[in-house]
C-alpha cells in the first residue's frame, strides 16, 4: 500500500506564509501580551517583534496603555528602554512608579509638525536602542507607514502605532491590526481587523487587571522618583542629540513629576492633561 504523502505546512516553506485556516506560527519573535486569552489569538502567541502593530482607538484614554502594561513591564525588567512619540497626554511619573517603571527608561519625544513626527519616528527605529516604541499618529499615508514597517523589520523592537478608529477604512502594511473599544471601566473589546491567520468576526472581551485600581482604598501616595542625569550609551546620546537639534521642532523630555495622590487612579496617559506644544520644554533635562 503506497505511503500517504505529507504536505509541509506553509511556515516550513517560508516564515511569511501561513494557512488561512490557522494562526501563523511566525518565526517565534514575539513578546507575550500578559493576557493568555489574547496570546491565544495572536500569531506566535504575542506582540510581534520587527513589525508594526496598529491599535485603532475611537479616542485616547480608553485603557490602551493598560493593555500594554504587562509587555512594557517585561521590557523594562530586562533593562529595556521605551520611547513615547507624540502621546496625546502628559506621561504620569507617579503612575509609572506604581507600574515599577524607572523614569530613566522612558524617553518622551514631541514634535510640532507631522513631517517632524515621522522623521523622529524613523530616527528612533533606526537607532535600535529601544525595546518598545509607542507612536501616536492621527494622520499617516500608506507610503509613510510602509517606510516605518520596513524599518521595523530590520530591528527587534515591539512597535505599537495608535491611530483613530476611522483609519480602519485605509490600507495598512502593519502585520497586526486591532480595534480597541471600551467595555466598561476595566475591560476592552478587541476586534481583529488584520492578523496572519483565520478571520475572527466576534470581538474578544479582555478584562484589564490593574492593582492600583483594585486596591485603591488602601493605596498610599507613591513617592515621585527623582529624575536625575544618567549615563547612556553613545547610540542613545547621539539619537537624542539629533532629535533636539535647533533645526527641528522635535524635543525630548523627562517624565512629568506629578505628586498629586489623586492621579493614582489615572492611567499613564489616560484621562490626563493634554501634552503641551514642543515649544514648551520641560524644566528637568534627561541628560
Amino acid at each position: 500500500m503506497p505511503k500517504a504523502s505529507t504536505v509541509p505546512l506553509p511556515e516550513a516553506l517560508h516564515p511569511a506564509l501561513w494557512s488561512v485556516g490557522r494562526l501563523a506560527r511566525g518565526d517565534g519573535r514575539v513578546l507575550a501580551t500578559g493576557y493568555d486569552s489574547l496570546n491565544a489569538e495572536l500569531p506566535g502567541g504575542g506582540w510581534p517583534l520587527a513589525g508594526l502593530t496598529e491599535l485603532l482607538c475611537p479616542q485616547s484614554g480608553i485603557g490602551e496603555c493598560r493593555l500594554l502594561r504587562p509587555a512594557l513591564s517585561t521590557l523594562c525588567a530586562s533593562a529595556g528602554r521605551i520611547a513615547l512619540i507624540a502621546p496625546p497626554h502628559l506621561p504620569n511619573a507617579v503612575r509609572l512608579a506604581g507600574w515599577d517603571f524607572s523614569p530613566e527608561q522612558i524617553v518622551w519625544v514631541r514634535a510640532d509638525k507631522p513631517a517632524d513626527l515621522l522623521w523622529a519616528t524613523e530616527q528612533v527605529l533606526r537607532s535600535k536602542v529601544f525595546g518598545g516604541v509607542l507612536i501616536w499618529l492621527n494622520r499617516a499615508r500608506s507610503g509613510e507607514l510602509r517606510r516605518l514597517q520596513v524599518l521595523a523589520q530590520s530591528g527587534e523592537s515591539v512597535i505599537w502605532v495608535f491611530r483613530p478608529a476611522q483609519a480602519q477604512r485605509e490600507s495598512s502594511p502593519a502585520v497586526l491590526r486591532l480595534g480597541l473599544e471600551p467595555a466598561g471601566a476595566d475591560a476592552l473589546s478587541i476586534l481583529f481587523h488584520k492578523r496572519r491567520g483565520p478571520l475572527r468576526e466576534s470581538p474578544l472581551l479582555l478584562p484589564l487587571a490593574d492593582p492600583l485600581r483594585a486596591g485603591r482604598a488602601s493605596v498610599r501616595p507613591l513617592p515621585v522618583p527623582p529624575v536625575e542625569p544618567f549615563i547612556m550609551d553613545p547610540a542613545t546620546a547621539n539619537l537624542l542629540a539629533a532629535l533636539s537639534s535647533p533645526s527641528s521642532s522635535v524635543t525630548f523630555d523627562a517624565l512629568l513629576d506629578v505628586s498629586d495622590p489623586n492621579t493614582l487612579d489615572h492611567a499613564v496617559l489616560d484621562r490626563g492633561a493634554s501634552a503641551p506644544s514642543p515649544t514648551r520644554r520641560a524644566s528637568t533635562p534627561v541628560v
